[in-house]
């Protein structure tokens, strides 16, 4: 009975591994290559593009903001609809008011960049400062996260969890391959101390303070 447990375990395991390895397929490779790009910085130097575009809001929010330009505030919830169906930009990390000029400023942060845009109510100008990222500063904020969004998040931790499931499983793997065991886990060992070692001797640390 227990033999046949056993076997079951280590055929879940094997199909574990195989699945795992072909879901995250993508994924693996986009966060070695990111990561490669980000511990080279320098390589993103003049990997941006400064843009902008000057145009006129909709006839609809512009009367709505000409009835209410002394509350313009009470119109933030139509202009970040507005900006969202016309650019696709969400998620605006500030709104700022010019009451005096019929101003509204959205900051709005990007993977790789930013959206800057400024909308004058008096006159229905719609000005938009960017900054776009190439590929490669667009993969190195896809692995940090930033400015990602809810969804990109979701994709990072649960990309995370099955890594540590791939590894796992396939360390289980190994156990069943008697031949192979005793080579594998020397390299496991090798694998977990070899970075220690390179941080602990090579890495700067802070020491001699409390």
């Amino acid at each position: 009975m227990f033999s046949l447990n056993k076997r079951s375990f280590y055929s879940v395991s094997r199909a574990l591994h195989i699945y795992l390895s072909t879901a995250l397929f993508f994924l693996l490779i986009l966060f070695c290559v990111s990561g490669i790009i980000l511990n080279h910085v320098s390589w993103l130097e003049n990997d941006k593009h400064n843009g902008q575009n000057q145009l006129l809001v909709s006839a609809e929010l512009f009367e709505k903001a000409q009835a209410n330009l002394d509350t313009l505030p009470s119109l933030y919830p139509d202009i970040e609809q507005y900006m969202q169906q016309q650019f696709s930009l969400s998620n605006v990390k500030s709104i700022e008011w010019e009451k005096e000029d019929a101003l509204v400023m959205l900051d709005y942060p990007l993977p790789a960049g930013f959206a800057y845009a400024e909308i004058d109510f008096q006159t229905g100008e719609l000005n938009i400062d960017y900054q776009t990222g190439g590929f490669m500063s667009l993969i190195g904020d896809l692995h940090k996260g930033r400015h990602t969004g809810e969804a990109w998040s979701w994709v990072i931790d649960i990309s995370a969890v099955l890594m540590i499931l791939f590894a796992i499983t396939g360390l289980i793997i190994l156990f069943q391959n008697r031949k192979k065991r005793a080579a594998g886990l020397w390299l496991t060992l090798v694998g977990v101390a070899t970075p220690l070692v390179i941080y602990l001797v090579w890495v700067p640390q802070l020491k001699g303070v409390s």
